[in-house]
Protein backbone atom coordinates (compact mmCIF):
# COMPACT_ATOMS: atom_id res chain seq x y z
CA UNK A 1 0.00 0.00 0.00
CA UNK A 2 1.29 3.42 -0.96
CA UNK A 3 1.65 6.00 1.82
CA UNK A 4 2.37 9.62 1.10
CA UNK A 5 5.31 11.16 2.97
CA UNK A 6 5.90 14.83 3.56
CA UNK A 7 8.25 16.39 1.12
CA UNK A 8 11.76 16.88 2.47
CA UNK A 9 11.44 20.57 1.67
CA UNK A 10 8.56 20.87 4.18
CA UNK A 11 10.43 19.35 7.14
CA UNK A 12 12.16 22.61 8.24
CA UNK A 13 8.80 24.39 8.14
CA UNK A 14 7.17 21.66 10.26
CA UNK A 15 10.02 21.76 12.81
CA UNK A 16 9.78 25.54 13.02
CA UNK A 17 6.03 25.31 13.66
CA UNK A 18 6.48 22.70 16.39
CA UNK A 19 9.25 24.73 18.04
CA UNK A 20 6.98 27.77 18.28
CA UNK A 21 4.17 25.95 20.11
CA UNK A 22 5.60 26.38 23.66
CA UNK A 23 6.11 30.11 23.05
CA UNK A 24 2.54 30.47 21.87
CA UNK A 25 1.27 28.58 24.91
CA UNK A 26 3.33 30.79 27.22
CA UNK A 27 1.93 33.94 25.57
CA UNK A 28 -1.62 32.76 26.19
CA UNK A 29 -0.82 32.31 29.88
CA UNK A 30 0.37 35.90 30.34
CA UNK A 31 -1.76 37.98 28.01
CA UNK A 32 -4.92 38.74 29.96
CA UNK A 33 -6.30 41.46 27.73
CA UNK A 34 -6.14 40.53 24.07
CA UNK A 35 -4.28 43.48 22.59
CA UNK A 36 -3.54 44.95 26.03
CA UNK A 37 -0.34 43.82 27.72
CA UNK A 38 -0.73 42.25 31.18
CA UNK A 39 -1.17 44.77 33.99
CA UNK A 40 0.23 44.92 37.52
CA UNK A 41 -2.00 46.10 40.34
CA UNK A 42 -0.71 49.34 41.85
CA UNK A 43 1.23 50.30 38.72
CA UNK A 44 -0.01 52.77 36.11
CA UNK A 45 1.40 53.91 32.79
CA UNK A 46 1.32 57.50 31.63
CA UNK A 47 2.34 58.76 28.18
CA UNK A 48 2.99 62.52 28.09
CA UNK A 49 3.49 64.51 24.89
CA UNK A 50 3.80 68.22 24.19
CA UNK A 51 3.28 69.32 20.61
CA UNK A 52 2.86 73.00 19.85
CA UNK A 53 0.53 74.37 22.49
CA UNK A 54 -1.15 71.00 23.17
CA UNK A 55 -0.23 68.81 26.13
CA UNK A 56 -1.66 65.30 25.95
CA UNK A 57 -1.58 62.64 28.64
CA UNK A 58 -2.68 59.02 28.21
CA UNK A 59 -3.22 57.07 31.43
CA UNK A 60 -3.42 53.27 31.30
CA UNK A 61 -4.25 51.76 34.68
CA UNK A 62 -5.63 48.59 36.17
CA UNK A 63 -9.16 49.53 37.16
CA UNK A 64 -8.51 48.37 40.72
CA UNK A 65 -6.04 51.27 41.21
CA UNK A 66 -8.88 53.73 40.69
CA UNK A 67 -12.02 52.13 42.15
CA UNK A 68 -10.83 49.12 44.17
CA UNK A 69 -12.36 46.45 41.91
CA UNK A 70 -12.16 45.21 38.33
CA UNK A 71 -15.68 43.99 37.63
CA UNK A 72 -18.73 45.68 36.16
CA UNK A 73 -20.32 48.21 38.51
CA UNK A 74 -23.66 46.55 39.18
CA UNK A 75 -24.44 47.66 42.73
CA UNK A 76 -25.30 51.21 43.79
CA UNK A 77 -22.17 51.26 45.94
CA UNK A 78 -19.95 50.28 43.00
CA UNK A 79 -21.60 52.87 40.74
CA UNK A 80 -21.11 55.61 43.36
CA UNK A 81 -17.44 54.62 43.66
CA UNK A 82 -16.99 54.88 39.89
CA UNK A 83 -18.80 58.24 39.73
CA UNK A 84 -16.51 59.63 42.47
CA UNK A 85 -13.42 58.37 40.59
CA UNK A 86 -14.65 59.87 37.33
CA UNK A 87 -15.32 63.21 39.03
CA UNK A 88 -11.73 63.27 40.28
CA UNK A 89 -10.26 62.23 36.90
CA UNK A 90 -12.21 64.95 35.10
CA UNK A 91 -10.62 67.58 37.37
CA UNK A 92 -7.67 67.53 35.01
CA UNK A 93 -5.89 70.59 36.38
CA UNK A 94 -5.87 68.99 39.86
CA UNK A 95 -4.76 65.52 38.64
CA UNK A 96 -2.07 66.94 36.32
CA UNK A 97 -0.97 70.34 37.63
CA UNK A 98 1.06 72.54 35.29
CA UNK A 99 3.01 75.78 35.67
CA UNK A 100 0.62 78.70 36.19
CA UNK A 101 2.65 80.80 33.73
CA UNK A 102 1.93 78.29 30.94
CA UNK A 103 -1.82 79.00 31.30
CA UNK A 104 -2.86 75.42 30.40
CA UNK A 105 -6.58 74.74 30.29
CA UNK A 106 -8.31 71.34 30.02
CA UNK A 107 -9.72 70.90 26.51
CA UNK A 108 -10.87 67.26 26.39
CA UNK A 109 -11.14 64.14 28.53
CA UNK A 110 -12.01 60.64 27.30
CA UNK A 111 -12.38 57.71 29.68
CA UNK A 112 -12.84 54.08 28.69
CA UNK A 113 -13.09 50.71 30.39
CA UNK A 114 -14.32 47.48 28.87
CA UNK A 115 -16.33 46.67 32.02
CA UNK A 116 -17.88 50.11 32.67
CA UNK A 117 -20.60 51.74 30.59
CA UNK A 118 -19.76 54.95 28.71
CA UNK A 119 -22.59 56.72 30.57
CA UNK A 120 -21.09 55.82 33.95
CA UNK A 121 -17.77 57.24 32.75
CA UNK A 122 -19.45 60.44 31.57
CA UNK A 123 -19.02 59.56 27.90
CA UNK A 124 -21.80 59.84 25.31
CA UNK A 125 -20.61 56.74 23.45
CA UNK A 126 -17.89 54.13 23.70
CA UNK A 127 -14.45 55.41 22.66
CA UNK A 128 -13.67 52.01 21.12
CA UNK A 129 -15.22 48.56 21.08
CA UNK A 130 -12.70 46.58 23.11
CA UNK A 131 -14.35 43.36 24.31
CA UNK A 132 -14.86 42.85 28.04
CA UNK A 133 -12.10 40.74 29.59
CA UNK A 134 -13.03 37.25 30.71
CA UNK A 135 -10.21 36.72 33.23
CA UNK A 136 -11.40 39.10 35.96
CA UNK A 137 -8.86 41.81 35.12
CA UNK A 138 -9.88 45.14 33.60
CA UNK A 139 -8.22 48.47 32.86
CA UNK A 140 -9.28 52.07 32.60
CA UNK A 141 -7.75 54.23 29.89
CA UNK A 142 -7.90 57.99 30.11
CA UNK A 143 -6.95 60.57 27.50
CA UNK A 144 -6.48 64.11 28.79
CA UNK A 145 -5.78 67.09 26.54
CA UNK A 146 -4.75 70.53 27.76
CA UNK A 147 -4.18 73.60 25.59
CA UNK A 148 -1.51 76.01 26.86
CA UNK A 149 -1.48 79.72 25.99
CA UNK A 150 2.27 79.92 26.78
CA UNK A 151 3.71 76.44 26.22
CA UNK A 152 7.26 77.81 26.48
CA UNK A 153 6.62 78.42 30.19
CA UNK A 154 5.71 74.79 30.78
CA UNK A 155 8.50 73.16 32.78
CA UNK A 156 6.82 70.29 34.63
CA UNK A 157 3.65 68.33 35.27
CA UNK A 158 2.85 67.56 38.91
CA UNK A 159 0.94 64.27 39.29
CA UNK A 160 0.67 64.49 43.11
CA UNK A 161 -3.08 65.09 42.83
CA UNK A 162 -3.57 61.76 41.07
CA UNK A 163 -1.66 59.88 43.79
CA UNK A 164 -3.61 61.73 46.50
CA UNK A 165 -6.99 60.99 44.92
CA UNK A 166 -6.18 57.35 44.16
CA UNK A 167 -4.02 55.70 46.84
CA UNK A 168 -4.25 52.47 44.82
CA UNK A 169 -1.34 53.78 42.74
CA UNK A 170 2.02 52.66 44.12
CA UNK A 171 3.95 53.86 41.07
CA UNK A 172 3.37 55.28 37.61
CA UNK A 173 5.75 54.62 34.72
CA UNK A 174 5.96 57.69 32.47
CA UNK A 175 7.04 57.91 28.83
CA UNK A 176 7.74 61.50 27.82
CA UNK A 177 8.08 63.23 24.45
CA UNK A 178 8.46 67.01 24.14
CA UNK A 179 10.40 69.16 21.65
CA UNK A 180 13.16 69.48 24.28
CA UNK A 181 13.17 66.07 25.96
CA UNK A 182 12.33 62.43 25.47
CA UNK A 183 12.67 59.79 28.12
CA UNK A 184 11.14 57.73 30.86
CA UNK A 185 10.65 58.33 34.57
CA UNK A 186 8.96 56.45 37.38
CA UNK A 187 6.70 58.43 39.69
CA UNK A 188 6.02 57.50 43.30
CA UNK A 189 3.79 59.02 45.99
CA UNK A 190 5.85 61.95 47.28
CA UNK A 191 7.94 62.07 44.09
CA UNK A 192 5.40 62.78 41.39
CA UNK A 193 6.78 65.62 39.27
CA UNK A 194 7.53 65.05 35.58
CA UNK A 195 10.24 67.46 34.33
CA UNK A 196 9.49 68.50 30.75
CA UNK A 197 12.80 70.24 29.93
Amino acid sequence: MFRSRPSLSLIPLILLSLASLPALAADEGHDHHGNHPPHVHGVGKLDVALEGNTLTLHLDSPLINLVGFEHAANSSKDKDTVRAAVKNLREVSRMFATDAAAQCKPAEVQLESAVLTPALLGEKSAVSSEPAPTDGHADLDGDFTLVCASPGALTAVDVSGLFAAFPGFHSIDVQLATPKKQGAVQLLPGSAIIPLN
